[in-house]
């Protein structure tokens, strides 16, 4: 009787220390494992200010918002009180990807110390020059009408408001400013800028010109089309518009950027920050720029002129100052660069110049 007490005894000890055992184990399971989340909160964080400091100027939109559609995921899922240490590890890689991607689209910056040949902001406001902003400072000066053309009616150019804020130059009448020629005005990839407000569309309202289709020339057509000659380096003379009518409003700040890219053989038209025509080898015979001018000699870089007046006595074929091609409007932030810039550089460009 005796080892029979001993052994039920011994029986219910083990029952209880069995039944410990499995208390215990349930416990364990239920207790949440903790989760390291330093790594992703801190992620979060820094990717909560690329969110907020980024805007249209910079990225597109469709950009921005996937990019916030997928950080707004991150943090939900990141709040999930199931969430593991393997999911917050992973959400860390999806949230360095999504960073990454979002800062690829970046617009591109313009290096204007290598690749800006010549630029004016025109914001003197005084004076009868021009000095370009550039690191060569080609100096504009203030030029007025041909007097055998527009008799007592020649102008001067003058200041007014430009548009954004400073000044501009306002030109009529002839009135323009010739700029001393150097081979910085024929790099062998070219991209034109500016601002204009053309005070009426007539077909030859010339912008600028370099030895006119010698060289190259920009202005706007009656139907407020920006049309652009230029020569090549085989001898063969390009015109081209952007082929779309009221593209340039009168009595209206207007920017236009014509790009030529000599190694692909692209010649583009871009209106207030949009692509509105893209000339090829195909479609024009696009080809790169002439370097060397030589018939005639380098004239002058004009603004607001086709050629100087000695260089227009010469042309018998012309009548009026109509067909003579003077700018009548105003003129700003003209600006010369050196390469064919990309649609990201121009859209930033204008995003950041426009009113």
């Amino acid at each position: 009787m005796k080892n029979l007490f001993k052994l039920q005894t011994l029986l219910l000890a083990l029952i209880m220390s069995s039944a410990m055992i499995m208390v215990s184990c349930k416990d364990d399971d239920d207790d949440p494992i903790p989760v390291d989340k330093t790594e992703l909160t801190a992620l979060i964080a820094q990717a909560e200010a690329l969110a907020t400091a980024a805007s249209s100027d910079d990225y597109p939109q469709t950009a921005i918002d996937d990019y916030a559609a997928t950080l707004l995921s991150i943090k939900n899922a990141t709040a999930a009180t199931t969430l593991t240490q393997e999911q917050a590890d992973n959400l860390v890689v999806q949230l360095t990807t999504a960073m990454d991607t979002f800062e690829s689209q970046e617009y591109e910056d313009i290096n204007e110390t290598l690749n800006l040949n010549a630029g004016w902001h025109f914001d003197e406001g005084t004076g009868t020059t021009a000095t370009a902003f550039s690191s060569v400072q080609h100096v504009g000066t203030f030029t007025a009408g041909n007097a055998s053309i527009f008799g007592a009616d020649a102008m001067s150019p003058t200041w007014v408001a430009g548009v954004n804020g400073g000044f501009a130059i306002s030109l009529d009448k002839g009135a323009h400013l010739e700029v001393p020629y150097t081979t910085s005005f024929l790099p062998a990839d070219l991209s034109i800028s500016v601002w204009i407000k053309p005070s009426e569309l007539y077909e030859n309202n010339y912008i600028l010109s370099q030895n006119f289709w010698n060289g190259y020339k920009l202005q706007t057509q009656g139907g407020g089309k920006p049309f652009f000659t230029y020569k090549k380096v085989d001898g063969g003379i390009i015109d081209a518009d952007n082929e779309m009518d009221n593209s340039i409003t009168a009595g209206e700040w207007n920017h236009l950027i014509v790009t030529l890219d000599g190694t692909t053989k692209e010649l583009k038209f871009y209106v207030n920050g949009t692509l509105t025509k893209t000339w090829t080898e195909s479609t024009k015979g696009i080809g790169p720029l002439i370097q060397t001018l030589t018939s005639p000699e380098p004239q002058p870089f004009m603004i607001g002129c086709v050629a100087t007046d000695a260089q227009i006595a010469t042309w018998e074929w012309t009548e009026t100052p109509t067909s003579l091609g003077y700018f009548k409007g105003a003129i700003d932030e003209l600006k010369i660069y050196n390469i064919a810039l990309s649609a990201g550089q121009i859209i930033k460009f204008h995003n950041h110049e426009k009113p």
